[in-house]
């Protein structure tokens, strides 16, 4: 028979029969092999839960879970080495064991005919055995896998690792997928982190703080100014490759500096997001805003004025991070305003401004006078625009003025004829410049015209010459200035020595301020326009002793108003303010003061007038004795606020020092609490004895000398006040109120209250200023002569209150302009001021944090 070939006859469900006995055939081999394989898996659960892996060593870890692996792929493989999968034919042999059935049905349905098909009867009675042995076949089943394991493991021993897993698991309160990590994961020190140390530094001009970036602060929002430089350190010791630093996706590596260390420097123009890319992912991001530098603006703050002849320009600029530079641009009316469009030989005339602080300014407002009467355009329409420079040069410009520049006027009949031939060579010089030379000639050939000056008649001869042969700018430019300086000669005569070192000192010494020179070069430079004016008054006083001069002189002082002459005494006391202001750090307003003493020194003559003249000056001045006495009044006032402004400092310091006397102390006695009972009995004690009412042994000699002070100035108030009385003047009732605030500080000062004391001390103080604006007011009312002083001192209690203590303005940019005032401070102002750069300076020299120290650092430097 041939087994191999397939049968007709099937019965239901055979082949399902089939293989679920292969599958138990299956299992009964395979059980027997895993149950070694899966308890040492269930003991290494078991070990997991129980935490019994933490702690170890990580390379002990490590070499533990190797060797378990080790052995449980050997113990796999032994326990499999010898294990096959049954075949079919073992297959139904069991169905038909588990059946019961004899003679083996199964097979003989599947069987044919050895002998082959070619019998007839014998094939009949082959297919009637087969459909008799097919019938039998529904009876087949099948029944469950018999691994045996009772009979291979006698003591069951294969339930000891089940049992000690369900333990393990109860024990750890349930499944730990933790402790199964932990298990598998030796505890190696992770890599060190990458650690970056970047920041953004702002450009210099700015005046804004670097920007240091912190990793955690995940897309944090960082404000930039553009052109800011993004610079630091990355440390990786575990990359392969440098860092990358990206700006919107455009990439800069880093460039490496040392093993493991790399370093990146880099301009931020724009972008919108930063981000730090290091062993290949991303370490940090920042989101980043672009602030655009914007172009600075200018223009005029006031029509263009003219102060006698010198050309008055009020202008405001003002830039996000602070103007450079200011430049002023001068051409004749007509001019095309295009650089592009101008010829070969104009060129516009520019003057270059100076700023009224060293350094970048956000907010310019600042007034340039000056004598612009030599220029070769004087008395020919020009136009004006002012041009503004910040730190990346970009330029703002002002809207165009028109106006005529002021020109001098000359009596010398013979000057103004210089003068005309200027201005003709001026506006033509290639139509006028041999008519020029013609009408010099003409002048020339006349020397009782300038006086036989051989110094006019050879310029005049040199200038004719040069005209006549050479018309280029060069040749025309000499010219100009040399019709210009003799036209002054044959006017004013030729200025002396001292005159021109007065004025050099004094630019000198206003440039110097202007660069915000050191203390010492300004000390030097004050000295030197010192001796420069004791040489002028020298100067002056010898030439008081020709008959001519002195008779010249004598006719301008009597043509002056006596309440306005003013006396070499009073340059000095200029002179003085100069120096006290520069010391003090009011350097604007000492450059104020320096361009008062230069408008004052061309009206000079009157001022050196001799003793004599003095006294019939002086005689003709009576009207002005009773302004005089009214401006002694405002100071001796100022003096008495002054002074009450001192004693309100130091009732403020000792109020302060009483606070934290008191604070130390309940701290010493909180401490004292936490030792023993006995002791803190004792010295709790003790403390409260020293320490009632919060004074130490010498507070009530301060109060009395304190109050001892107080009472005198009150009583210096109370003889002002008389004295008002006696000369008719009205008491202000501000003064009442301020007396009457005195005595309250005094009973205060007498109590040992130092902080009520201050408060009153305040008050006085408000109110003697508001009785220093209230004198004035009735001053202005009384009559003329005061006008200019009064009106100063009020201008400055009204802007007192917009104002620090150093006379600056409180408005931030974009806000109210402050045009000032040309004013010099009173004496309270400066005292306050003198005080806050001692405070500064004493600050500075003290153990103070960082922050603090540089802070004023920056202030003793600008101020």
């Amino acid at each position: 028979m041939d087994a191999s070939q397939t049968t007709t006859f099937q019965a239901p469900g055979l082949s399902r029969k089939i293989s679920l006995a292969w599958l138990a055939l299956a299992w009964e081999g395979l059980w027997p092999r895993l149950v070694p394989v899966l308890s040492f898996v269930a003991l290494f659960i078991a070990a997991a839960h129980l935490d019994l892996f933490s702690g170890l060593d990580p390379w002990v870890h490590t070499g533990i879970l190797a060797a378990l692996a080790l052995a449980l792929i050997g113990l796999g493989w032994w326990r499999l080495r010898d294990f096959a999968l049954p075949t079919q034919e073992v297959a139904i042999r069991r169905l038909e064991r588990d059946s019961g059935v004899p003679h083996r049905p199964l097979v003989a349905v599947q069987d044919t005919l050895a002998a082959g098909s070619s019998d007839p009867m014998s094939s009949a009675l082959w297919e009637a055995h087969r459909r008799r042995e097919a019938e039998r076949l529904a009876g087949l089943s099948n029944k469950p896998a018999h691994p045996g394991l009772a009979v291979l493991d006698t003591w069951a021993l294969r339930f000891v690792p089940l049992l000690a897993l369900i333990v393990a698991i109860a024990v750890a309160g349930g499944w730990r997928s933790d402790r199964m990590g932990a298990a598998f994961t030796p505890a190696f020190p992770p890599p060190p982190p990458v650690v970056a140390n970047l920041w953004i530094a702002p450009p210099a001009y700015t005046g804004k703080p670097p920007i240091y970036l912190d990793m955690a602060d995940k897309d944090k929002l960082l404000r930039v100014p553009v052109g800011s430089k993004l610079a630091g350190f990355v440390d990786d010791v575990r990359g392969r490759k440098p860092p990358q630093l990206k700006i919107d996706g455009n990439g800069t590596e880093f460039s490496t500096v040392g093993k493991g260390k790399y370093q990146v420097e880099q301009v931020i123009t724009e972008g919108k997001q930063i981000t730090l890319q290091a062993r290949g992912d991303e370490q940090a991001r920042w989101k980043l805003h672009v602030i655009p530098d914007l172009a600075p603006t200018i223009e005029f703050a006031r029509p263009i004025g003219v102060d006698k002849w010198s050309t008055k320009i009020e202008y405001i600029a003002g830039d996000d991070f602070g103007v450079t530079g200011v430049q002023l641009q001068i051409r004749l009316h007509g001019s095309v305003l295009g650089a592009d469009m101008l010829s070969e030989d104009e060129e516009p005339e520019v003057i270059r401004l100076d700023l009224p602080v060293a350094g970048n300014t956000k907010k310019v407002a600042d007034t340039f006078v000056r004598d612009l009467t030599s220029h070769p355009w004087a008395g020919l329409k020009v136009t004006v625009m002012l041009f503004a420079t910040d730190a990346l040069g970009q330029k703002g410009r002002s809207a165009v003025e028109t106006f005529l520049l002021p020109e001098r006027v000359f009596n010398d009949p013979t000057a103004r004829a210089l003068i005309v031939l200027r201005k003709a060579l001026t506006r033509d010089p290639k139509a006028f410049r041999l008519d020029v030379a013609d009408g010099m000639r003409l002048i020339q050939v006349k020397p009782e015209s300038y006086r036989n000056d051989a110094v006019v008649q050879l310029g005049l001869r040199i200038g004719a010459a040069r005209l006549a042969q050479n018309g280029d700018k060069a040749n025309i430019t000499e010219t100009q200035k040399l019709l210009w300086d003799l036209a002054m000669r044959l006017e004013n005569g030729s200025q002396t020595d001292a005159e021109r070192a007065l004025e050099q000192a004094r630019q000198e010494l206003r440039d110097a301020m202007q660069r915000n020179a050191g203390d010492e070069e300004i000390e030097r430079l004050i000295q030197q326009l010192y001796d420069a004016m004791a040489k002028w008054q020298k100067e002056l006083a010898e030439r008081m002793q020709d008959p001519e001069e002195r008779r010249r002189m004598q006719e301008q002082a009597e043509k002056m108003d006596p309440n306005n002459t003013i006396t070499g005494d009073d340059l000095q006391k200029m002179l003085d303010k100069i120096r006290e202001m520069a010391k003090n750090g009011q350097r604007e307003e000492a450059k104020r003061l320096l361009e008062e003493l230069r408008k004052m020194m061309e009206n000079a003559t009157p001022m050196m007038a001799q003793p004599g003249q003095q006294r019939q000056q002086g005689q003709r001045g009576q009207q002005g004795q009773g302004n005089q006495q009214g401006r002694e009044m405002m100071n001796q006032l100022d003096r008495l606020s002054r002074r009450q402004n001192q004693l309100l400092g130091e009732s403020e310091r000792e109020s302060r020092q009483q606070q934290g006397r008191q604070g130390q102390q309940g701290q010493r006695q909180g401490q004292q609490g936490q030792q023993g009972q006995q002791g803190q009995q004792g010295q709790q004690g003790q403390q409260g004895q020293r320490g009632q009412g919060g004074q130490q042994p010498g507070d009530g000699q301060w109060g009395e000398q304190q109050r001892g002070q107080q009472e005198g100035l009150r009583r210096q108030l109370g003889d002002f006040m008389n004295k008002l009385d006696e000369n008719g003047m009205g008491m202000p009732e501000s003064l009442g109120r301020a007396e009457r605030q005195m005595r309250e500080a005094e009973d205060a000062l007498r109590r040992g209250d130092p902080r009520e004391a201050s408060r009153s001390q305040r008050r006085a103080l408000d109110n003697l200023q508001q009785g220093m604006t209230d004198m004035a007011e009735q001053m202005r009312q009384r009559g003329p002569g005061n006008n200019q002083d009064i009106a100063e001192i009020e201008e400055r209690e009204r802007r007192s209150e917009d104002r620090d203590p150093l006379g600056r303005s409180d408005g931030n940019y974009g806000d109210a302009v402050d045009t000032g005032v040309d004013k010099v401070p009173l004496e309270l102002e400066r005292q306050r001021s003198r005080e806050i750069l001692d405070e500064l300076r004493r600050r500075a020299g003290e153990q103070r944090p960082k922050d603090e120290l540089d802070y004023i650092d920056r202030l003793l430097k600008t101020y």
